[in-house]
C-alpha cells in the first residue's frame, strides 16, 4: 500500500508531529506538481517540498525534502495550497487571507531546489485588498495567462478580484466586478438571501471560445493568423449555493475599462423541480469539445451534463435589451447557452448505509486528473472517490469522425459512468463529530499513484487502477483489403474487461474507538463477501483465462522454437556459403589489384622512357627547325611586299587621275632617275621571285 515509500520519510515522521488535531473540514494543503510534493506544516510555518519519484528506487529514506520558509509568516489558518502551471508561484489561502510564494529554481541531481539545500527562504508577498469581513470562497490561476501569472479569486461578497502577480512584484488588483448581491451583514429575523443559496460558492473555467465568432464566419482561423490572443476569451461557470449556474463572458485579462458580461442562470434540461437540488457545494468543468461540467451536491449526487447552445426562440431585439446595454455588467435574459444533464452518479459517503438510515452530508471537492480527462476525483470528510468519464472519450471520437447528418456515431448513454470508492473514512458506525477530514491529495502519473494527507498525520499511497479507460488502439498500417479486416482484443484489454467490476473495495482508515468488536466483526464479513462476489470469482476468471493462454503460448512457443532450429540451420549454410564466397572474393581481389600494379609499373615506363635516334636524323631535325624558321621570316617579308604593292598599286591609280587632269612634264635627269630606280626595282623583284621558287623547291623535296 506503499509504492513510494513515503512512510519510511521522514518528511511524514516531521509532518505528523507538527500537524494540528481536529481539523473537521476537508482541505488541500498537500499538491504534487512535475514528481514533486509539496505540502505546508502549520506549526514550522514552512512548505515541505520531495521528489516523490526518485523515492521509487531508494530504500530507508533515502531521498532527503527540502524546507520553503516563508520570509514573512501567514498570521491566519492555511487552508488550500495552489501552484501555477509553470511550477513558479505558489499560493497559500485561508478563509481570510492570501500570500503569494515565489518559488526557487529547480537543478542538479534529482531536480531539487536549488541544487538541494535543506532550508531555503522564499519571497512571500500579501494580497492587501482583503479585510475581516469577507472571506475566500475560491482562487484559481486564469489558464489564459500568457505568462502564467494572473489568479482569480472569488469572495464571500460574491465579487470577482483578478491579480497579477508578476515574478518579483507584488500581486497588483487589475479587475474586481460581482456577480450577485452583497450579502448583508446587519443583524435581523429575515432570513438573508446568502443563506438560502444564492451567493457564490465555487466557479471553474470553461472551453475558451471567440468573443465576436461573427468576425471570422467563412474564414480558416487554423491557417491565417486573423485571431489574436485579446479576441479569445476563457468563459467562467460560477455555481451557486442553489444550483443555479452562471456564466461570466468577455476577456478579464485585457487591462481595460471593460468589465465582464455575467449572465443569467443557465437553464438545465431535463427540467427538474428541486433544480438538481439546493445544497450545491463544487463545480468542474472538463476540457473538452463541448465542455462538460460536473456540479457536486452536498448529498453525494453528482450531476453530469453538457454546455451546449440553447435553441434561440424569436424574440424581438427590444425584449432582448439587458443592463448590460445601460451600464452594467449585469444581464437579465437567460443566456444562449443551457445545462443539458445526461447523467447522475450518486457516491457513497460512508459504508454500511440502508436505505432506512440517515446518510451522512458533507461538502465535497471536485478534482480534474490533467492527464486523463475520462476521470475526476472527489475528495470528502468520507474519504476520496474516483469517477470515470465515458462520455469524453465518446466526444472525442464523434468529433473526429463525425460527418454531416451522420446520427449513428452520436454519443450513447448506455456507457455509464461510474465511482470507485478508494480511501474510506466512515462508517455508519461513526459518530457524526468525530474528525474524518482529507487534508489533501496529489497525483503522480506514470504509473499513477495518489497520495492522500489524512487528518491523523498519515499519509496513504494507492496505485490507481482504472478498469473502466480502455487506450484507443490504432493500427500503425491501414489494412490493405478492409472487407477482411479483423478487428482482434489486446488480451490486456480483455482482462481489463473481465476485472470490471460494479464495486470497488477501498482502504478504510477510521479511529481505533469508533467500532465495537461485533461491528469489526461486521465490517470485516462484509468485505470477505465483497471479495467473494466481486473480486475472487473474476480473478478465478482471470487465472483460467491466463492458464488458457499460457497454454496456447507454449504450443505457439514450440512451434516457433521448431521454426527458430529450422532458421538456425538455413543461417548455418548461409554462413558457409558467404565464407566461401568471402575467400573468392579475397583471391580476385589480390588478383586483380597485381594486375593493376603490373599496368602502372608499364604506363610508367612508358611516360619515362627517351627516344632513340641517330646523329644524321638529328642533324636533319635541327635543319627543318631552321627551315621552318627561314618560311616564317619569308612569309612575313611576302606580308609586307603585298601591303606595299597595294600601295603602289593605289599610288599609281591616283597618279593616273592626276595624269587626266593635268599633264606631267618630266625633265630629262628626272626620267632618267625613275627609269633607273624602276630598272633596280624589277632587278629586286626578280631576285625575290627566283629566292621564292628556289624556296619552295627546297620545302618541297
Amino acid at each position: 500500500m506503499d509504492p513510494l515509500r513515503l512512510i519510511e520519510s521522514s518528511l511524514v515522521e516531521e509532518l505528523k508531529k507538527h500537524l494540528p488535531k481536529n481539523i473537521k473540514d476537508t482541505r488541500n494543503i498537500l499538491e504534487i506538481r512535475d514528481n514533486v510534493l509539496y505540502v505546508w506544516d502549520a506549526e514550522d510555518y514552512s512548505v515541505l517540498t520531495l521528489n516523490v519519484a526518485a523515492t521509487h528506487g531508494k530504500i530507508g529514506g533515502g531521498v532527503s525534502y527540502q524546507k520553503l520558509r516563508l520570509t514573512d509568516q501567514p498570521k491566519f489558518e492555511i487552508k488550500n495550497l495552489l501552484i501555477n502551471e509553470t511550477g513558479t508561484q505558489l499560493v497559500l489561502w485561508g478563509n481570510l487571507e492570501i500570500v503569494l510564494v515565489e518559488l526557487p529554481k529547480r537543478w542538479g541531481k534529482e531536480g531539487m531546489f536549488q541544487g538541494g539545500k535543506e532550508e531555503i527562504f522564499c519571497v512571500v508577498y500579501k494580497f492587501d485588498n482583503f479585510n475581516t469581513m469577507v472571506e475566500i470562497r475560491k482562487a484559481r490561476w486564469h489558464p489564459g495567462s500568457t505568462n502564467d501569472s494572473h489568479l482569480l479569486v472569488l469572495t464571500s461578497e460574491n465579487t470577482f478580484r483578478l491579480y497579477e502577480c508578476e515574478l518579483g512584484s507584488a500581486p497588483r488588483l487589475i479587475k474586481r466586478w460581482k456577480v450577485g448581491r452583497t450579502p448583508s451583514s446587519s443583524p435581523s429575523k429575515l432570513p438573508d438571501f446568502s443563506s438560502l443559496g444564492d451567493t457564490a460558492v465555487d466557479f471553474d473555467f470553461a472551453t475558451p471560445t471567440l468573443r465576436k465568432p461573427e468576425m471570422f464566419a467563412g474564414k480558416d482561423i487554423n491557417k491565417n493568423n486573423v485571431v489574436d490572443w485579446n479576441q479569445i476569451e476563457w468563459p467562467i461557470l460560477v455555481l451557486r449555493g442553489n444550483g443555479e449556474v452562471l456564466i461570466v463572458r468577455g476577456n478579464v485579462l485585457l487591462d481595460n475599462h471593460e468589465k465582464p458580461l455575467v449572465s443569467g442562470s443557465l437553464s438545465m434540461y431535463p427540467p427538474a423541480d428541486d433544480n438538481y437540488g439546493i445544497d450545491s457545494c463544487s463545480i468542474m468543468c472538463v476540457q473538452t469539445t463541448p465542455p462538460i461540467v460536473v456540479i457536486a451536491m452536498c448529498t453525494g449526487k453528482i450531476y453530469h451534463a453538457i454546455l451546449l447552445k440553447e435553441e434561440s426562440n424569436d424574440v424581438d431585439d427590444d425584449d432582448r435589451r439587458t443592463w448590460s446595454q445601460y451600464g452594467s455588467n449585469h444581464s437579465l435574459h437567460t443566456p444562449d447557452e443551457a445545462l443539458y444533464v445526461y447523467e447522475c452518479v450518486e457516491i457513497e459517503l460512508g459504508l454500511f448505509f440502508t436505505d432506512t438510515d440517515k446518510k451522512y452530508n458533507c461538502p465535497i471537492h471536485l478534482r480534474c486528473d490533467k492527464d486523463n480527462k475520462s476521470r475526476y476525483f472527489c475528495s470528502h470528510n468520507a474519504g476520496i472517490h474516483m469517477v470515470s468519464l465515458p462520455m469524453v472519450s465518446q466526444l472525442e471520437e464523434y468529433i473526429s469522425t463525425s460527418e454531416e447528418n451522420d446520427e449513428d456515431r452520436l454519443p450513447m448513454l448506455s456507457y455509464q459512468s461510474s465511482s470507485q470508492y478508494l480511501i474510506c473514512r466512515r462508517t455508519k458506525h461513526t459518530p457524526t463529530d468525530e474528525v474524518s477530514s482529507i487534508l489533501g491529495f496529489g497525483l503522480l502519473q506514470e504509473p499513477c499513484v495518489l497520495v492522500a494527507l489524512l487528518h491523523t498525520g498519515d499519509v496513504v499511497a494507492r496505485s490507481v487502477i482504472d478498469l473502466h479507460y480502455f487506450p484507443k488502439i490504432e493500427s500503425p498500417e491501414p489494412m490493405i483489403n478492409s472487407e477482411r479486416q479483423v478487428s482482434k482484443e489486446d488480451f490486456d484489454v480483455y482482462i481489463k474487461k473481465l476485472l470490471k467490476r460494479e464495486t470497488s473495495q477501498p482502504i478504510i482508515k477510521i479511529g481505533s474507538k469508533s467500532m465495537s468488536p461485533r461491528e469489526r466483526l461486521k465490517l470485516l464479513y462484509h468485505a470477505t463477501d465483497i471479495f467473494r462476489k466481486e473480486h475472487f470469482v473474476r480473478h478465478d476468471n482471470v487465472r483460467e483465462e491466463i492458464g488458457n493462454k499460457v497454454r496456447a503460448l507454449k504450443v505457439t512457443k514450440s512451434h516457433q522454437l521448431n521454426e527458430l532450429s529450422n532458421l538456425m540451420e538455413a543461417k548455418k549454410e548461409l554462413q558457409q556459403t558467404a565464407e566461401r564466397l568471402a575467400e573468392r572474393y579475397e583471391e580476385i581481389k589480390d588478383e586483380q589489384e597485381k594486375l593493376a600494379r603490373r599496368a602502372k609499373e608499364v604506363l610508367r615506363l612508358v611516360n619515362y622512357k627517351e627516344p632513340s635516334i641517330t646523329p644524321t636524323e638529328r642533324a636533319e631535325a635541327e635543319e627543318l627547325k631552321k627551315m621552318e624558321m627561314k618560311i616564317k621570316e619569308m612569309k612575313i617579308r611576302l606580308e609586307e611586299l603585298k601591303t606595299k604593292s597595294e600601295q603602289q598599286a593605289v599610288h599609281i591609280e591616283n597618279s593616273e587621275c592626276n595624269e587626266r587632269r593635268k599633264q606631267i612634264v618630266f625633265k630629262g635627269d628626272q626620267e632618267k632617275t625613275i627609269q633607273n630606280t624602276l630598272g633596280h626595282m624589277a632587278k629586286d623583284i626578280k631576285v625575290l621571285i627566283a629566292d621564292v621558287k628556289k624556296l619552295e623547291e627546297e620545302v618541297s623535296m
